[in-house]
């Protein structure tokens, strides 16, 4: 019951900072799916693999490959889905916490939070890069064979 809490939750944080973006209509729809898709990709992923890293970049591959697959369909660019996507999983509180440490000078807890705020963030940018990686190269393969036919 928890984790349907958290992906409607998910939903309405995305469709939200959509909103905040001046999203309508059916975008503002997909952008909130996109956040759910991500979540609920992360909480599966999360009962599957202890490793906290290797489950940010699978979650966040998922949310970059729901946002591509919008953007061609909708004939829009990928970012649009894409932020709103992966908002449930910015680490803002572990960042916090890591701030809020250093200002404490808790030098351990700073360190601690600071390298999991690090993981996270580069687990993001990996997933992001792989899954945009694999459309661009698909996309250029399809183009080619599409031209030499």
């Amino acid at each position: 019951m928890e984790g349907i809490i958290q992906i409607a939750a998910s939903f309405a944080g995305s469709t939200g900072f959509a909103a905040l973006y001046h999203l309508h209509g059916k975008k503002l729809w997909i952008s909130g799916l996109g956040g759910m898709v991500c979540w609920a990709s992360y909480l599966g992923f999360q009962n599957v693999i202890e490793n906290a890293f290797l489950t940010n970049l699978f979650a966040t591959i998922a949310a970059t490959a729901y946002a591509e697959l919008m953007a061609r369909t909708q004939k829009t660019p990928v970012t649009v889905y894409l932020i709103s996507a992966i908002i449930p999983m910015v680490p803002g509180g572990t960042l916090y916490y890591t701030m809020n440490y250093a200002i404490a000078k808790e030098w351990s807890l700073f360190s601690e939070y600071g390298q999991r705020t690090v993981m996270i963030a580069a687990a993001m940018a990996g997933g992001i890069m792989i899954a945009s990686s694999f459309f661009k190269m698909y996309s250029q393969i399809r183009c080619y064979y599409t031209k030499n036919k």
